[in-house]
């Protein structure tokens, strides 16, 4: 086995009147048409390499999407190159010239596939699930992490932070999630729900929003009228086992469907699935560890 390249990229779209668009870059130093990618730097992951390239090559502020796969080929030189790819749908920016990229296009995905250089690139857009930029909606509501006995606490409850164990399974839940589309970040007001969401802000470059209707003893109207705004989105909602449990009694009564009994540990997401406006099913995931 030759020497291993790793490097990160990103399926970059907007949305047009005309339907969905993908950029291809072009780069002079090969004089070919490519998804924009780029090495790994020393100290960082295969996401954050993916992150910075995209917006170094092109000058356009994105969001991370889903993980999409991964290419694997042989270099000209013989080294052994993986590529992993995100979907990054564009927010903001304009392209500026480089001299790793000088020019650019968007296309329709079968005239992009049409425009890449290489046959592994065409193959790869070839295989990705049909309408793969469509992410269904979906809401994760996670109990916060453990924050130690309420009892043994003294002070003001509301800032009672997570102990050493629930900032391990801060970080395991913002890995478990990072890959799935989500947008928007909303936390309970209470310092423990807000640092269980940080790790996750810090992966997705998002704002940690706090919410009054998250907060422990809410009254079940108000959050239940949050989670109806949020059923047309990817959200991860972070709130206490009396406002989850409420929640999802509420959600069983207006009939959607519970893949397990109810249940709410410290740790633990409940994944609300929507489809026009309406929560359809729940799916429990355990504590990360």
């Amino acid at each position: 086995m030759g020497k291993q390249i790793v490097a990160g990229g990103g399926v970059v779209y907007r949305r047009t009147s005309k339907g969905i668009k993908i950029l291809l870059v072009h780069r002079p130093n090969y004089d070919d048409w490519s998804l924009p990618k780029g090495k790994l730097d020393r100290g960082e992951s295969i996401r954050e390499c993916a992150f910075r390239e995209v917006q170094e090559e092109t000058g356009f502020t994105v969001h991370m999407g889903p993980h999409l796969g991964k290419i694997e080929y042989i270099t000209p030189g013989g080294y052994d190159k993986d590529v992993d790819y995100w979907a990054m749908p564009l927010i903001s920016g304009s392209f500026v010239k480089n001299k790793e990229v000088d020019d650019i296009v968007w296309l329709k995905p079968k005239k992009a596939m049409a425009q890449l250089t290489y046959k592994r690139d065409r193959e790869f857009l070839a295989r990705l699930p049909k309408r793969w930029w469509d992410t269904d909606p979906a809401v994760y509501l996670v109990r916060h992490a453990h924050a130690g006995d309420r009892s043994a606490w003294e002070g003001d409850d509301r800032v009672r932070p997570l102990t050493h164990r629930g900032a391990i399974q801060s970080h395991g839940i913002a890995e478990s999630l990072v890959d799935h589309g989500i947008t928007r970040l909303i936390s309970s007001p209470y310092t423990r729900c807000y640092q269980t969401l940080e790790p996750l802000g810090e992966l997705l470059s998002l704002e940690v929003e706090r919410h009054p209707a998250l907060a422990e003893g809410a009254k079940p109207k108000a959050t239940m009228a949050l989670l109806s705004e949020l059923s047309s989105t990817r959200a991860a909602v972070v709130t206490h086992g009396d406002v989850i449990l409420n929640a999802l009694q509420s959600l069983a009564d207006d009939g959607m469907r519970l893949k397990r009994p109810v249940e709410a540990k410290k740790a633990s997401t409940w994944v609300l699935h929507a489809s026009d406006g309406t929560f359809t099913k729940g799916k429990y995931i355990p504590p990360p560890n």
